[in-house]
């Protein structure tokens, strides 16, 4: 152990339930969790049961209310390894730690109490609205590579409300590209990512749906129920068009993505609905024949292929890249969703809803497939070339089989810009 003193973190708000329960009852004394972590150098401890396992080496722990300064006193319980005693002089409140060492006697360390409800977005008021954000719900359907970094950086702007929706569990080949790592092999991709996004915002109220988005119908509509965005991450078109038209029978503004195979590019489209473009609108048969087929498993690829392809074309087929492939589209629905969720309350986002009027949106990672006729990048910005994000002029179509517009305003279409 170093010579710098180790130090031990405790919630404030935990702090302050265990006063309050002082002033009624009269306690003095409270049963803790306290997690060790790098060898004992850091301690976090909680009065209440963690809602997710933290990494660490759990012991005892004590915490110790007094009135009047912080003492320290000389005995420690059998079996506690800390000891937390906290002195109450008015409005004030002192810390003192002590741990109990391995090799006998014990040793102070610093306390520090961490008021995470106050200060986890402080250093984003002003950019995002952080307390309309905080009554705000979103659910993430498809926790993927794309959809898991979403439902992070979701978590970390502060949203209240998150439901997490899909069936699988994590293996080894998605640990490359996903936001879970090798210790979550074999978990529920709901819950690995529920685990990520709490240790981001602790305070987010999350609910995880373990179900097939096609086959599960009206399970996941309890699940996506009262929910103010939709971010649809999954990786099928079935399943796109399915949440398209929920989206469009409760209303629900929703945001899709896909990574095109390989992930030579990707695409992002924004459904405000009936009030522009639905998916339908956008992916037409024959805009939908120009990208290749995605398929997330070689048993999905093998299923529909005929007899005599190639293994390697198939194969190619399922490849979905780099997780830097992917992290554009990402970050693209990430920017749309948080801009959704905070109309009209205010915040740095305001210019950005401006910049942001169209609602399809194409990215190419390089010359490949659908955009292997696209000119070097060079220094012009009048052609599509990689690694920039193009918005397209698609508006909602008379022929919509799902949206049905009546008389929409005529607008080009999308596949001549984009090849």
């Amino acid at each position: 152990m170093s010579g710098h003193p180790p130090t031990a973190f405790l919630y404030q708000e935990h702090v302050n339930e265990l006063f309050r329960q002082f002033q009624q009852t009269g306690d003095t004394e409270a049963a803790a969790l306290g997690m060790a972590i790098d060898g004992g150098e850091v301690f976090h401890v909680y009065l209440t049961e963690p809602r997710i396992h933290f990494s660490g080496q759990p012991c005892r722990a004590t915490v110790r209310l007094h009135r009047g300064p912080a003492v320290r006193e000389a005995e420690i319980p059998a079996g506690v390894r800390l000891v937390v005693d906290i002195g109450i002089t008015g409005d004030d409140l002192t810390a003192r730690g002590r741990i109990v060492l391995d090799a006998g006697g014990t040793r102070e360390i610093d306390v520090k109490f961490v008021p995470v409800q106050g200060e986890m977005y402080v250093r984003a008021k002003g950019l995002v609205p952080t307390a309309a954000l905080a009554r705000k719900s979103v659910a993430v359907v498809g926790l993927g590579s794309g959809g898991s970094a979403i439902a992070v950086a979701l978590a970390q702007s502060g949203i209240g409300r998150m439901v997490l929706v899909d069936r699988d569990r994590i293996e080894v080949g998605n640990v490359a590209r996903h936001a879970c790592g090798i210790g979550d092999l074999g978990r529920r991709k709901t819950n690995a990512v529920r685990d990520l996004a709490l240790g981001k915002n602790p305070d987010l109220d999350v609910v995880t749906a373990d179900l097939d988005v096609v086959e599960d119908v009206p399970a996941l509509q309890q699940a996506v129920d009262g929910v103010d965005l939709l971010v649809a991450a999954t990786d099928s078109d079935r399943s796109r068009f399915m949440l398209n038209q929920y989206a469009l029978d409760l209303r629900i503004p929703t945001v899709f993505g896909r990574v095109l195979s390989r992930a030579s590019g990707g695409e992002v489209l924004r459904v405000r609905p009936f009030d522009g473009p639905c998916l339908a609108c956008v992916y037409t048969t024959q805009f939908l024949a120009q990208r290749p087929r995605e398929y997330s498993r070689m048993s999905e690829a093998r299923e529909e292929a005929q007899a005599y392809v190639d293994p390697g074309d198939l194969e190619q087929q399922i490849q979905v890249g780099l997780a830097s492939d992917i992290a554009p589209v990402s970050n693209l629905m990430v920017k749309l969703a948080l801009v959704e969720l905070s109309r009209g309350a205010g915040g740095g986002l305001d210019s950005l809803d401006e910049d942001l009027r169209a609602d399809f949106y194409v990215w190419a990672n390089r010359r490949e497939g659908v955009y292997a006729g696209w000119p070097q990048m060079g220094f012009e910005f009048t052609k599509p070339a990689v690694l920039r994000w193009y918005g397209a002029n698609v508006g909602r179509r008379a022929d919509c089989g799902a949206c049905h517009v009546p008389d929409p305003a005529s607008v080009p279409d999308a596949a001549g810009f984009f090849g």
